[in-house]
């Protein structure tokens, strides 16, 4: 998991602030925390003042996901095995051979190039050692304007670097997966309408909770940033949690709306929206 500091300003999205909370929005730098987790074999062990859950807002709403069955055993475990370096993160099966998840996942900070298929595997409904079905990438889709910005070292002491805002906007990923799964995919809300105090849910396989998913029932879109393509809710995550889902409910029924991307300190999360992958989910073959 990687620290970055944000160079672009922001506003309160949707919510009454703390005098102390607008002042941080006013500034021109920001922390911000990729939410996947990163660990480098043989590095130094993380620093002893380090925020261990800079993705809960206020209060930690997570409980233990303990249903079955679908859209939940859709939600796995992205889990990157390469030379020197493992990663995990959370992906959403929305097809039998498709997985979506933050791009971020799947590069390798030291060549900042995708690792390679073979090392990038897909778990559905992992609980403990049981899981729904594992297959690894066969391609990967990228959206174009995709740019990926690595730490200059990394460590896992997390150093800061400063990342325009607008590298949120591209950081989503389809992987292809070299076979299909025997699991229903979850489907997506492609009419979502992104009005802020929406009611969300948030899945994932965060690294406090790594061999079970948990969940934030009933949490908020704050505000939607329609320019760059972002989300900005209140959805309680950990690093582990990039690329989990969040949820609409119509009718009984649960839709992907969203994946997680980073988190700005305890103020709120950032995610990505279906309207901007939706066409990386078109295509289930690779070239």
């Amino acid at each position: 998991m990687w620290l970055y500091d944000i160079a672009a300003d922001a506003q309160p999205y949707g919510r009454q602030l703390r005098p102390s909370q607008r002042y941080r929005f006013s500034m021109k730098h920001r922390l911000l925390f990729l939410l996947a987790s990163t660990v480098v074999i043989g590095g130094i062990a993380p620093a002893s003042g380090q925020d261990l859950h800079p993705g809960i807002i206020g209060e930690d709403d997570r409980v233990r996901l303990d249903e079955r069955g679908p859209p939940w055993d859709a939600v796995g475990q992205v889990n990157v095995a390469g030379y020197r370096i493992t990663g995990q993160c959370t992906g959403t099966l929305v097809a039998e051979n498709l997985v979506v998840t933050a791009a971020h996942c799947v590069m390798n900070p030291f060549t900042r190039k995708p690792f390679p298929l073979n090392d990038i595997h897909f778990l559905a409904g992992v609980r403990g050692a049981e899981n729904k079905g594992h297959a690894t990438a066969q391609c990967l889709r990228f959206l174009k304007n995709y740019h990926y910005a690595a730490p200059e070292r990394l460590t896992p002491t997390m150093p800061v670097q400063k990342v325009p805002i607008a590298f949120f906007a591209s950081d989503v990923v389809v992987i292809v997966l070299g076979n299909k799964l025997g699991v229903d995919p979850a489907p997506l809300d492609e009419r979502v309408i992104p009005r802020p105090g929406l009611r969300l849910t948030h899945v994932a396989y965060p690294g406090d909770h790594r061999f079970v998913p948990w969940v934030h029932f009933d949490c908020h879109l704050l505000r939607p940033d329609l320019k760059a393509g972002l989300w900005f809710n209140d959805c309680d995550t950990h690093p582990g949690s990039s690329g989990g889902p969040l949820f609409t409910r119509t009718d009984g029924k649960y839709k992907v709306a969203a994946i997680m991307l980073g988190v700005y300190e305890r103020l709120y999360n950032l995610a990505m929206p279906v309207s901007e992958w939706l066409e990386l989910t078109r295509e289930a073959k690779c070239p």
